[in-house]
């Protein structure tokens, strides 16, 4: 594994950057606490996004809605999700036994300086590794993450995201 122990994919949406970190965890049978956002579809069609934690929690405080689609490429984020819930989900994951934090992902929406953006830094610095996705976005948050000496940061294209897949599977074998 490299010196530089955190790892962040990066690149446009829908290029494969979750897909190539569900398929490193897979490969290498890693235990992760941490969180995905999933997809809110209602009638088949998306309405938002929920925060959901890889972490022993309370159902109620588990699967919240994070941001809700207002118009086409517009959506509002719920900042006491990200806040509460979130840095709740990063704390439980930090203080727990899993070895990795999966954070997928982090973007704009998340990064106004709050209790989870501030959480997500404490994990950067505790002896777990994490495994993220970066939305590509000029924030406080991505640039505090991709200035980090200890964070590898891999932008994913359609060209090159098996070669990236194959490279972070050997990567933590």
């Amino acid at each position: 594994m490299t010196e530089r122990r955190h790892l962040f994919l990066t690149g446009r949406k829908q290029v494969g950057k979750s897909t190539a970190l569900r398929r490193l965890i897979a490969e290498n049978g890693l235990i992760c606490a941490g969180f995905e956002t999933r997809l809110l579809a209602l009638d088949g069609v998306r309405r938002g996004f929920v925060l959901h934690g890889r972490v022993d929690m309370p159902a109620q405080e588990n699967d919240c809605i994070v941001c809700v689609r207002t118009g086409e490429r517009r959506s509002v984020p719920v900042p006491e999700v990200f806040n509460e819930n979130g840095a709740k989900i990063l704390r439980l994951s930090r203080e727990g036994d899993a070895p990795y934090i999966l954070m997928d992902e982090l973007g704009k929406l998340e990064s106004d300086g709050g209790a989870f953006a501030q959480e997500v830094l404490r994990c950067l610095d505790s002896e777990k590794t994490v495994l993220g996705v970066l939305q590509q976005c000029d924030s406080p948050l991505f640039r505090a993450i991709s200035a980090r000496s200890d964070v590898l940061v891999l932008t994913v294209t359609e060209e090159n995201r098996e070669e990236i897949a194959q490279k972070i599977c050997a990567m933590y074998h």
